[in-house]
């Protein structure tokens, strides 16, 4: 984002993290930075130690596929709205997945896709861009990982060519 910021090709940017940890990485990079958003959806009580993103959503653990959908709603059109972003960066972590070993949330596979078509859905309404970065899935069985990683490939293709 800083070399597009650079290139003057964007000035605002957003990034969505919806891994199971909190995005403390791009909170703190991005700390302070008025052209850069930072959302972070996340299992609270889980490691690392929380940086303050622009807008945090801890979750309790067990949370399941309507709520946290519910908290994606009643947020992410608000920040695309206010803020503008000329990019989205998506975190689309597999880890908020129910039979995830690290976690406890309860999302199902059909709630992840829901998830993403939502995120991708916003953003082309408001002909914003998205760059995704597939993140966490720690799941028992590998291919529920896979699965999750390859629609949220595949609702994006599905989404912006519709």
């Amino acid at each position: 984002m800083r070399e597009l910021q650079a290139l003057k090709r964007i000035v605002r940017a957003l990034v969505i993290d919806c891994d199971l940890h909190q995005g403390n990485g791009t909170a703190k990079i991005f700390e302070g930075d008025e052209e850069v958003f930072t959302f972070s959806i996340h299992q609270n009580d889980l490691y690392p130690v929380k940086q303050a993103s622009d807008l945090d959503i801890p979750l309790p653990n067990h949370v399941q596929d309507e709520e946290y959908l519910g908290y994606l709603e009643k947020h992410i059109p608000p920040v695309l709205d206010d803020f503008k972003p000329e990019l989205i960066l998506y975190q689309a972590g597999a880890d908020p997945y129910q039979h995830d070993q690290l976690g406890d949330l309860k999302l199902s596979i059909a709630g992840l896709q829901k998830r993403d078509e939502l995120i991708y859905r916003w953003a082309k309404e408001r002909g914003m861009p998205v760059a995704v970065t597939l993140g966490g899935g720690y799941a028992y069985d590998t291919n529920d990982t896979v699965t999750i990683h390859v629609n949220t490939c595949s609702i994006a293709m599905s989404v912006w060519n519709s």
